[in-house]
């Protein structure tokens, strides 16, 4: 059996409205991370937030957290997506106000990609944080399991 790993692409149902909070009260609409999984079923999927001025992104995506920790284990892809995406979350999700916010160029100007590299530069900081943990993981199942092992042969 082929394990099924599903990632939406879709539209985002509540652009409008995040839109309209961002431009009467400030803040900034965010990109956390969920996943859900059932055996040989996973399903990653992203859910954008609006979060209030002066509140923590971090704070703001502990509920995307705790759904990912409840129900995105259970598959062989759920293992290796849900670290990804609790990484993702506890750092605050993916800033999306100037990629959403930013207008569009005038005629004959060119396009300004300051708001796109800034994205890409905060999803390259999750996956080098998503390589350090595995990393870790690696490392310490390689000094737990095989360093008793190891020094029982010296």
């Amino acid at each position: 059996m082929i394990p099924i790993y599903w990632t939406e692409r879709a539209s985002i149902p509540n652009l409008q409205e995040l839109l309209d909070k961002v431009r009467q009260h400030g803040g900034s609409i965010v990109e956390y991370q969920r996943i859900f999984a059932v055996i040989l079923f996973t399903r990653s999927f992203p859910v954008f937030d609006w979060v209030p001025p002066g509140a923590s992104r971090t704070t703001a995506g502990l509920k995307h957290v705790l759904f990912c920790c409840t129900l995105g284990w259970w598959s062989p892809a759920g293992l290796f997506g849900t670290p990804a995406a609790l990484i993702t979350n506890l750092m605050g999700g993916v800033d999306l106000t100037k990629v959403f916010t930013q207008p569009p160029p005038l005629p004959g100007q060119p396009f300004d990609n300051t708001a796109l590299n800034e994205l890409d530069k905060a999803r390259k900081r999750q996956q080098y944080a998503y390589v350090c943990f595995l990393l870790l993981i690696v490392l310490l199942v390689f000094v737990f399991c095989l360093g008793p092992y190891l020094r029982q042969r010296q």
